[in-house]
């Protein structure tokens, strides 16, 4: 899972940079050879494929094969604010169209990922002081500062799509 283990990561790096708390309520996520992961993501996934709501389906790509997760129902989120919904769809954006390898290299430039060694905890804390935002810089509202000073309000919904 390096892209949703990836956008999550830079979502509550991001959240956390403007709000003091993590979008997933995680505080540390494990540096892995391929990017920042949570265990507890994993746990999440496979929750929400047993019950229904998510199918995995494996894909060749390039002489790879790569799972892809596909929302079968309409995601929960009313629980998210504007700005969480808009920092996600920010780093969903910014992540997509990337490689693994692509995001590998992207995570492995990561000031906290070249401090830490495989296996150990990368605070989302420190990771909200001292990484690069990802995605489009966003003011603590969750709205996205635009160059004329006025501010572009966070999309309302995620739509049902594959990932990858």
């Amino acid at each position: 899972y390096i892209k949703l283990n990836t956008v999550l990561w830079y979502s509550d790096l991001e959240h956390y940079r403007w709000h003091g708390v993590s979008i997933t309520g995680l505080h540390q996520y494990t540096r892995m050879p391929q990017g920042p992961v949570s265990n507890d993501i994993v746990r999440a996934v496979g929750r929400l494929t047993n019950e229904g709501q998510l199918e995995e389906r494996l894909v060749e790509t390039n002489g790879f094969a790569r799972r892809e997760m596909i929302s079968v129902k309409e995601p929960e989120i009313s629980m998210l604010t504007a700005a969480q919904i808009g920092i996600l769809n920010d780093s969903i954006v910014a992540v997509a169209p990337l490689t693994a390898t692509q995001l590998s290299s992207l995570t492995h430039e990561d000031p906290l990922w070249k401090e830490v060694q495989n296996n150990w905890g990368m605070s989302v804390a420190t990771g909200s002081v001292i990484s690069r935002p990802l995605a489009s810089s966003r003011g603590p509202s969750g709205s996205i500062a635009t160059s004329g000073g006025a501010e572009a309000s966070a999309p309302a919904a995620f739509s049902r799509h594959g990932s990858r």
